[in-house]
């Protein structure tokens, strides 16, 4: 007999204890049975994703022994199956929407306030009313005030600039929980990590410096999140003076141009490496684990960071200072003060603008208050 109930038990094929050690259900020990299905719905850009898996530990105290599933757009299906919690990850396709679409749900989580989000969450048919954002008469509808608030703050400017809560901090609210906030939790295999180990102990050969990571990428949806090149290497080759640091430049293909620009501004003189990686978000990850610090703008980095306990100094202008939750100082945010059109989400013309106006001995600073941190309880190197 088939133990239907099982988080392990996939229909299509032997599960991994059958696989592993033989195991069948009469008499398996490796049972896990859940108590009820839960149905997370997020579809957004990678680093919303992953920062929404500040809300799996939440949800699993929430609910009793629940097994897990979340849909979301198939580039981001690699790195939702890196976060612990998460028992099943269902693509935005054709499959996926049958899988969804079957029911059975006991309870769906919708956060995001689009049209897609919420026709997906309307679709799931839950047993109890779906959390955050559903479909009504064909409008966006929230399921509380404070659904009902975030909503708000997407259509009004005023409300987005005034807002002083962490987007994790707004989400629980609609979740309806008082938290703790924390960070998520990712797994990455050990050949991703052990690849990047000894990948950049080559760049380094023989160093026992520690090392900075800067990602060197913003995005092409807000270009200003990011220091130009030559800001970067005049950071790097301050960093290495200051802090006695080796620097690595870390981002994907799209930045190989930017990054060679900042290579050759920083010269032969200044151990400043390119560890640039594929798509891959765990190959991104192996990377980050071998480092001691990391400078970047809001951005996919900043995401990863928390979730392995990377302490970062994050660049914030165009994007919400606010949104960006700090963990304790996990991340220390720094922006320009004498602007007032910060959080403008938009990407302006100015010549002094939201970046190019850093002062750069101040992110040394603040980097080097990230290298003398206390190590997370998150935090693996190598």
């Amino acid at each position: 007999m088939i133990n239907f109930h099982c988080r392990h038990y996939k229909g299509s094929k032997p599960c991994i204890f059958n696989k592993t050690e033989g195991m069948e259900c009469p008499t398996c020990t490796r049972a896990d049975e859940f108590g009820c299905r839960v149905l997370i719905v997020k579809l957004d850009a990678l680093g919303d994703v992953l920062r929404t898996g500040s809300l799996v530990p939440i949800l699993h105290k929430l609910h009793p022994r629940p097994y897990v599933c979340w849909i979301t757009r198939p580039e981001a299906v690699e790195i939702v199956r890196m976060i612990d919690g998460v028992d099943e990850v269902v693509p935005l396709n054709v499959d996926g929407l049958a899988r969804i679409a079957e029911g059975g749900w006991d309870h769906v989580y919708a956060l995001s306030n689009d049209h897609s989000t919420a026709s997906l969450a309307t679709a799931a048919r839950p047993a109890h009313p779906v959390v955050g954002y559903s479909m009504k008469d064909g409008r966006l509808h929230p399921s509380n005030p404070a659904a009902e608030r975030w909503l708000e703050m997407a259509a009004f400017d005023r409300l987005k600039r005034a807002n002083t809560e962490s987007y994790q901090k707004l989400m629980l609210d609609i979740v309806g929980v008082a938290g703790p906030i924390e960070p998520p939790r990712l797994t990455v295999e050990r050949k991703h990590v052990d690849h990047a180990a000894g990948w950049i102990a080559g760049l380094f050969a023989g160093s026992t410096r520690r090392r900075i990571a800067i990602n060197v990428g913003s995005g092409a949806r807000w270009p200003k999140k990011m220091l130009e090149a030559d800001q970067i290497a005049a950071y790097a080759r301050l960093a290495h003076e200051r802090l006695d640091a080796d620097i690595l430049l870390v981002g994907g293909p799209a930045e190989l141009a930017k990054t060679e620009a900042i290579l050759a501004a920083c010269g032969s003189d200044t151990p400043v490496r390119s560890a640039l990686t594929s798509h891959s978000v765990p190959e991104f990850v192996g990377v980050l684990r071998q480092v001691d610090a990391l400078l970047c703008g809001d951005t996919l980095a900043l995401h990863i960071a928390t979730a392995i306990g990377l302490p970062t100094v994050c660049l914030v202008g165009p994007t919400s200072s606010a949104e960006l939750a700090d963990f304790d100082g996990l991340v220390l945010k720094s922006s320009v003060d004498t602007l007032d059109c910060l959080g403008c989400y938009g990407d302006c013309r100015r010549v002094d603008n939201c970046m190019s106006l850093f002062d750069l001995e101040r992110l040394v600073e603040l980097t080097a208050r990230q290298l003398a941190r206390p190590l997370s309880p998150l935090r693996v190197r190598g």
